[in-house]
């Protein structure tokens, strides 16, 4: 089902954006659910300004809302059960509130899951940035 949102605007030309599907996981504890979403993209084949990939794809904050409402009607008909909190408790000034869509060619995500092990991949990103100096490899 695709999104009934208002598509933006493509940021190097001006046209209206596409929304082209994706696979999104949602991962809960043990659990994971795959789920078919979507990413807007440019229909110019604009040039994506931080890797000079084409076609320009992007996500939106009103995208990622509509996906999280739907994976989580999804979870609820393949698990039995609402779909869990995505964050842990923590002290209000700790919580997690920016999002940051990025999307990696097939090459840079097997590099990643490689580099990150069993550990899932938020963490191993956010372990990334708390450790000055370090590199991922």
């Amino acid at each position: 089902m695709k999104p009934n949102l208002h598509p933006p605007s493509c940021s190097g030309c001006g046209a209206q954006a596409l929304p082209v599907s994706k696979v999104t996981r949602f991962r809960r504890g043990e659990r994971v659910l795959a789920f078919d979403g979507f990413v807007w993209q440019c229909p110019s084949g604009c040039v994506d300004p931080a890797d000079g990939s084409t076609p320009y794809q992007f996500s939106t904050l009103e995208l990622m809302a509509w996906e999280e409402t739907q994976a989580a009607g999804a979870w609820q008909q393949r698990f039995g059960e609402p779909m869990p909190a995505a964050l842990r408790a923590r002290r209000p000034e700790d919580q997690r509130s920016v999002r940051v869509p990025v999307l990696l060619t097939p090459a840079e995500a097997e590099r990643l899951d490689t580099l990150r092990g069993d550990r899932p991949r938020g963490e191993f990103l956010r372990q990334l940035l708390s450790e000055p100096g370090r590199k991922a490899g």
